[in-house]
Parts: structure tokens; C-alpha cells; sequence
């Protein structure tokens, strides 16, 4: 249950679940734990036992347990950047610097790299499970700003926007900007077929609209894929001086 809570992505159903579930299950481990311990003497030498199996199955997720806590405390090198969306509850799906919460960018080796949705009032990110309209999707054409001052470097923009759950595999990255930001390059990923309204070479000012969020690319649904390098190498981001992992939510006010 901890494992759940802490690497589990909640805002498939609603982030609010997240709070709600370990609950429900505390209570209903404490009433049978005292339903088995006041039963008979057997049941009170079950609640004793230990096994291998069960130390093993305990020892795994006290191990997954800290490696996606210590995915909110970076290591190595990172850059401090603006949030680049507007007002909002923003919600990381995937990010930190571990296979446990960042799985599908560590395979992909990208593993620095954060992928950020917009929940609604419910705490979902689209309206039910898994609509097929993308307008469904709160990120989907949300505009993205610059969280930097710097120059344009690449721009790529003519590439459709994909119905959910069928990706682009061809084209992963799909449509985007990438901004310069002191000696780092940010890449911003899957972005809305012509929406984007910069070009390479110009100088774009922090909080500067670049484009909207879109779903082109190798991406099941929309969302903002985010990352950042140095000289080649990946390096971790941090937004307004907070860093962030799966599960992180970011709140902009008006």
C-alpha cells in the first residue's frame, strides 16, 4: 500500500483516491487483525508466523519504497527554471530520477525527463478513464510558456495530433520548442499541430507563449513532456526551486 501510494499514478481515477484508499485499508487491517488475533489459537500463531516468502515480498517494497522516495531529491546536477504553464492543478505522471517513478523514460534513456498532466475538479486529468475526444484532456491546448529567457534553437510543428492511445512511433518527440536557458537546452515535447509561434533564433523573454499542449508523437494521450541538457548530457529540472517525481502536484493561481 505504500508502494502504491507513493509510485502509483492516481489521476487515472482521481489524485484524491490517493488519501482516500490507504485509509480504507488501514481500517480494514486493524479490524482483522483483531478479528483473527481474538479467534483461536491457530489464527493468533498465523498472525506470528514468518515466512521467507512473506520477509522477501517485505524486504522488495521496503527497497521500492526508498527509491521512489529518494526520487524527489535529485542527485547530481540540476537546473532551476519557471513552471511553464498557466494557472492550475498540475499533475506529474511521470518524473524523478528513478526507473520506480519514471519508468517509461528510463527505458527510453531519458531518464531525467517529466511528463505533466491537468487535473480537474475531481482530481482526474481527462473527463472518465480513457475518453477518445481529445478535447477531453484538460492539458490538451494549454499554453505553453517560455520558463526561461533565451533563444530558440529547434522547432519542429506540422505534425498531427494523434486520437488517444494510438502514438506516433515514427516521430516520437511529435511537434516541439526547444529554449535555451544559460548553457542548457529545454525540450518541450507533443505539442499541438500548429500552435506553435515561435521560429528558431529569436529571443523569447520567461513566460513568453510558445504554443499549446497537444498530442502529437509517441504519446497515448496529452501531455507535456518536459526535460533538460547540458553539453549533450541529461540533467534534472527544478521548478521555482521544487524539485518533482511522480505523484507532485503543482498549483498556479491566477
Amino acid at each position: 500500500m505504500a508502494f502504491a501510494f507513493l509510485a502509483g499514478s492516481w489521476a487515472f481515477t482521481s489524485y484524491y483516491l490517493r488519501y482516500v484508499f490507504p485509509g480504507l485499508f488501514a481500517v480494514v487491517a486493524v479490524f482483522l487483525f483483531f478479528r483473527i488475533w481474538h479467534g483461536s489459537p491457530h489464527g493468533r500463531a498465523r498472525v506470528g508466523g514468518i515466512t521467507v516468502l512473506r520477509a522477501s515480498v517485505f524486504l522488495l517494497f521496503s527497497v521500492l519504497n526508498a527509491l521512489a522516495i529518494a526520487s524527489y531529491y535529485p542527485s547530481g546536477e540540476t537546473l532551476d527554471v519557471d513552471f511553464p504553464l498557466g494557472s492550475g492543478t498540475y499533475y506529474v505522471l511521470q518524473g524523478g530520477g528513478s526507473a520506480v517513478t519514471n519508468p517509461f523514460h528510463a527505458l527510453s534513456g531519458d531518464r531525467k525527463a517529466v511528463d505533466i498532466v491537468k487535473l480537474n475538479r475531481f482530481g482526474n486529468r481527462a473527463d472518465g478513464i480513457a475518453p477518445r475526444a481529445l478535447s477531453a484532456y484538460e492539458i490538451f491546448g494549454e499554453r505553453l510558456h517560455s520558463p526561461c529567457q533565451g533563444p530558440i534553437d529547434r522547432v519542429r510543428a506540422g505534425l498531427p495530433d494523434n486520437p488517444p492511445g494510438h502514438p506516433d512511433t515514427e516521430q516520437s518527440e511529435g511537434n516541439y520548442v526547444v529554449v535555451r536557458c544559460d548553457e542548457a537546452d529545454i525540450f518541450m515535447a507533443h505539442l499541438k499541430q500548429g500552435s506553435i509561434r515561435v521560429a528558431p533564433g529569436e529571443v523569447v523573454t520567461a513566460g513568453q507563449p510558445l504554443a499549446e499542449v497537444g498530442n502529437s508523437g509517441n504519446s497515448l494521450e496529452p501531455h507535456l513532456h518536459i526535460s533538460a541538457s547540458e553539453n549533450g548530457r541529461e540533467i534534472g529540472l527544478r521548478f521555482g526551486g521544487r524539485s518533482v517525481a511522480i505523484n507532485s502536484v503543482i498549483r498556479r493561481g491566477e
